[in-house]
């Protein structure tokens, strides 16, 4: 189970819209976590350092699942409220 999940509905018609603000919340992510993303069907996978953060979306929402390795996991309430910063600031 995901250390970190979050899910939110979005308003976005165009897939290609949804995807690059994806790209960017991904970068995000990847930025903060270390590492690099890339696509793997609808979803960006950022994987460093033991832990990944998966980020996909469907008609109307956009969900984040986060598992972290052990020496990561007392980070796990500033990653939290960072990739929900995240969240509104793309997709808000």
């Amino acid at each position: 189970m995901a250390e970190i999940s979050m899910k939110r509905k979005h308003c976005f018609e165009d897939a290609d819209d949804v995807r690059s603000r994806i790209e960017g919340l991904a970068d995000k992510v990847s930025d903060r976590l270390g590492g690099s993303w890339s696509w793997q069907g609808d979803e960006a996978v950022c994987e460093s350092r033991g832990a990944e953060a998966r980020v996909g979306y469907d008609a109307d929402s956009i969900s984040i699942d986060v598992e972290l390795p052990l020496m990561l996991r007392p980070l796990r309430s500033k990653l939290e409220s960072k990739i929900d910063e995240y969240f509104e600031r793309y997709f808000g």
